[in-house]
Protein backbone atom coordinates (compact mmCIF):
# COMPACT_ATOMS: atom_id res chain seq x y z
CA UNK A 1 0.00 0.00 0.00
CA UNK A 2 1.39 3.47 -0.79
CA UNK A 3 0.67 6.22 0.84
CA UNK A 4 0.41 9.74 -0.86
CA UNK A 5 2.60 12.78 0.68
CA UNK A 6 0.78 15.54 1.42
CA UNK A 7 3.66 17.57 2.47
CA UNK A 8 4.59 20.75 0.26
CA UNK A 9 7.69 22.90 -0.27
CA UNK A 10 7.63 26.16 1.75
CA UNK A 11 6.82 29.27 -0.44
CA UNK A 12 9.69 30.86 -2.17
CA UNK A 13 7.43 33.71 -3.73
CA UNK A 14 5.64 36.91 -2.25
CA UNK A 15 7.22 37.40 1.07
CA UNK A 16 10.92 36.37 0.28
CA UNK A 17 10.64 37.88 -3.03
CA UNK A 18 10.09 41.16 -1.32
CA UNK A 19 12.92 40.44 1.00
CA UNK A 20 15.46 39.51 -1.26
CA UNK A 21 15.21 42.50 -3.20
CA UNK A 22 15.11 45.09 -0.22
CA UNK A 23 17.97 43.57 0.65
CA UNK A 24 19.42 43.36 -2.86
CA UNK A 25 18.57 47.07 -2.72
CA UNK A 26 19.79 48.05 0.48
CA UNK A 27 22.96 46.24 0.45
CA UNK A 28 24.05 48.02 -3.22
CA UNK A 29 22.45 51.47 -2.32
CA UNK A 30 22.51 52.18 1.24
CA UNK A 31 25.40 54.75 0.55
CA UNK A 32 23.11 56.42 -1.86
CA UNK A 33 19.64 56.00 0.78
CA UNK A 34 21.61 57.19 3.81
CA UNK A 35 23.43 60.00 2.42
CA UNK A 36 19.69 61.50 0.80
CA UNK A 37 18.07 60.86 4.09
CA UNK A 38 20.87 62.60 5.71
CA UNK A 39 21.02 65.58 3.34
CA UNK A 40 16.60 65.88 3.56
CA UNK A 41 17.26 66.27 7.85
CA UNK A 42 20.31 68.62 6.83
CA UNK A 43 17.92 71.03 4.70
CA UNK A 44 14.69 70.71 6.24
CA UNK A 45 16.13 71.36 9.78
CA UNK A 46 17.21 74.67 8.17
CA UNK A 47 21.10 74.22 7.02
CA UNK A 48 23.42 74.51 10.39
CA UNK A 49 25.90 76.87 9.13
CA UNK A 50 28.31 76.17 11.18
CA UNK A 51 28.42 72.28 10.47
CA UNK A 52 28.30 73.37 6.81
CA UNK A 53 31.03 75.55 6.64
CA UNK A 54 33.12 73.20 9.03
CA UNK A 55 32.35 70.38 6.29
CA UNK A 56 34.46 72.67 3.61
CA UNK A 57 37.28 72.35 5.43
CA UNK A 58 37.09 69.46 6.58
CA UNK A 59 36.37 67.12 3.59
CA UNK A 60 39.63 68.15 1.62
CA UNK A 61 41.77 67.67 5.18
CA UNK A 62 39.91 64.22 5.44
CA UNK A 63 40.89 62.96 2.02
CA UNK A 64 44.27 64.40 2.25
CA UNK A 65 44.53 62.31 5.68
CA UNK A 66 43.27 59.22 3.55
CA UNK A 67 45.58 59.52 1.09
CA UNK A 68 48.35 59.94 3.21
CA UNK A 69 47.33 56.58 4.81
CA UNK A 70 47.07 55.29 1.72
CA UNK A 71 43.96 52.79 3.22
CA UNK A 72 41.09 53.25 1.85
CA UNK A 73 39.46 51.24 3.77
CA UNK A 74 39.94 53.67 6.86
CA UNK A 75 37.64 56.18 4.98
CA UNK A 76 34.43 55.56 7.42
CA UNK A 77 36.87 55.41 10.27
CA UNK A 78 38.07 58.69 9.27
CA UNK A 79 34.71 60.19 9.10
CA UNK A 80 33.97 59.33 12.80
CA UNK A 81 37.29 60.65 13.67
CA UNK A 82 36.51 64.17 12.34
CA UNK A 83 32.56 64.17 13.42
CA UNK A 84 34.27 63.08 17.06
CA UNK A 85 36.80 66.21 16.54
CA UNK A 86 34.07 68.55 15.62
CA UNK A 87 32.02 67.74 18.33
CA UNK A 88 35.14 67.85 20.77
CA UNK A 89 36.39 71.15 19.59
CA UNK A 90 32.46 72.82 19.86
CA UNK A 91 31.96 71.48 23.30
CA UNK A 92 34.92 72.87 24.56
CA UNK A 93 34.71 76.43 22.64
CA UNK A 94 37.64 76.34 20.18
CA UNK A 95 37.30 77.62 16.47
CA UNK A 96 37.31 74.46 14.67
CA UNK A 97 38.20 75.36 11.28
CA UNK A 98 41.78 77.02 11.51
CA UNK A 99 42.65 73.62 13.81
CA UNK A 100 41.23 71.59 10.87
CA UNK A 101 43.56 73.95 8.29
CA UNK A 102 46.66 73.27 10.38
CA UNK A 103 46.10 69.62 10.31
CA UNK A 104 45.90 70.20 7.02
CA UNK A 105 49.20 71.79 6.31
CA UNK A 106 50.41 69.30 8.80
CA UNK A 107 49.66 65.76 6.20
CA UNK A 108 50.43 67.96 3.09
CA UNK A 109 54.28 68.09 5.06
CA UNK A 110 53.37 64.53 6.12
CA UNK A 111 52.24 63.38 2.29
CA UNK A 112 55.00 65.01 0.55
CA UNK A 113 58.21 63.57 2.35
CA UNK A 114 56.49 60.02 2.89
CA UNK A 115 55.96 60.51 -1.27
CA UNK A 116 51.35 59.93 -1.33
CA UNK A 117 50.87 63.23 -2.43
CA UNK A 118 53.62 63.39 -5.30
CA UNK A 119 51.98 59.69 -6.83
CA UNK A 120 50.49 61.16 -10.03
CA UNK A 121 46.50 61.76 -10.71
CA UNK A 122 43.93 61.89 -7.88
CA UNK A 123 46.67 61.53 -4.98
CA UNK A 124 48.61 64.64 -6.36
CA UNK A 125 45.31 66.71 -6.78
CA UNK A 126 45.03 66.20 -3.27
CA UNK A 127 46.80 69.90 -2.63
CA UNK A 128 44.89 71.58 -4.79
CA UNK A 129 41.78 70.80 -3.37
CA UNK A 130 42.29 71.57 -0.04
CA UNK A 131 43.58 74.85 -1.79
CA UNK A 132 40.32 75.07 -3.16
CA UNK A 133 37.75 74.38 -0.44
CA UNK A 134 39.54 75.81 2.03
CA UNK A 135 39.56 79.02 0.19
CA UNK A 136 35.66 78.85 -0.42
CA UNK A 137 35.65 78.32 3.65
CA UNK A 138 37.77 81.06 4.23
CA UNK A 139 36.04 82.92 1.92
CA UNK A 140 32.56 82.11 3.50
CA UNK A 141 34.00 83.81 6.96
CA UNK A 142 34.71 86.78 5.60
CA UNK A 143 31.61 87.65 3.16
CA UNK A 144 28.05 88.65 4.39
CA UNK A 145 25.99 85.51 5.89
CA UNK A 146 23.79 85.35 3.36
CA UNK A 147 26.63 85.68 0.33
CA UNK A 148 28.24 82.70 3.06
CA UNK A 149 25.31 80.32 2.38
CA UNK A 150 25.46 80.94 -1.13
CA UNK A 151 29.29 80.04 -1.43
CA UNK A 152 28.85 76.96 1.05
CA UNK A 153 26.01 75.63 -1.62
CA UNK A 154 28.36 76.29 -4.36
CA UNK A 155 31.44 74.82 -2.89
CA UNK A 156 29.28 71.90 -1.88
CA UNK A 157 27.95 71.40 -5.55
CA UNK A 158 31.93 71.56 -6.91
CA UNK A 159 32.82 69.25 -3.49
CA UNK A 160 30.20 66.53 -5.75
CA UNK A 161 31.79 66.28 -9.04
CA UNK A 162 35.45 66.04 -6.72
CA UNK A 163 33.34 63.12 -5.46
CA UNK A 164 33.19 61.94 -8.73
CA UNK A 165 35.82 61.75 -9.67
CA UNK A 166 37.08 59.60 -6.96
CA UNK A 167 34.28 57.30 -7.06
CA UNK A 168 34.92 57.05 -10.93
CA UNK A 169 38.72 56.57 -10.40
CA UNK A 170 38.33 54.04 -7.52
CA UNK A 171 41.62 55.60 -5.34
CA UNK A 172 42.19 57.31 -2.48
CA UNK A 173 38.71 56.79 -0.32
CA UNK A 174 36.72 53.58 -0.20
CA UNK A 175 33.74 53.95 -3.45
CA UNK A 176 31.01 54.02 -0.47
CA UNK A 177 32.19 57.48 1.12
CA UNK A 178 32.80 58.51 -2.42
CA UNK A 179 29.19 58.03 -3.34
CA UNK A 180 27.73 58.75 -0.02
CA UNK A 181 29.45 62.24 -0.26
CA UNK A 182 28.72 62.53 -3.90
CA UNK A 183 25.17 62.50 -2.98
CA UNK A 184 24.76 64.52 -0.12
CA UNK A 185 27.26 67.40 -1.03
CA UNK A 186 24.62 67.34 -4.05
CA UNK A 187 21.45 67.34 -2.50
CA UNK A 188 22.70 70.08 0.38
CA UNK A 189 24.36 72.40 -1.93
CA UNK A 190 21.12 72.46 -4.10
CA UNK A 191 18.75 72.32 -1.76
CA UNK A 192 19.99 75.19 -0.46
CA UNK A 193 20.33 76.80 -3.23
CA UNK A 194 16.82 76.18 -3.86
CA UNK A 195 15.75 77.73 -0.32
CA UNK A 196 17.38 81.30 -1.40
CA UNK A 197 15.54 80.83 -4.62
CA UNK A 198 11.94 80.37 -3.07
Amino acid sequence: MTTMRTDTAPATGGTATVHATVTEILGRWWPSLTAALAAVLTVSGGPDDRGLLFLMFTLPVMYLAIAVLDRARTSWLMVGAVGALYFVLEGVGVTAWPVVLVLGAVLVVVGLVRGQLRRPGVFALQIPALLVFGGAGVLALVVSAQVAVVVIALGLLAHATWDAVHWWTRKVISRSLAEWCMVYDTAVGAGILLLLLL
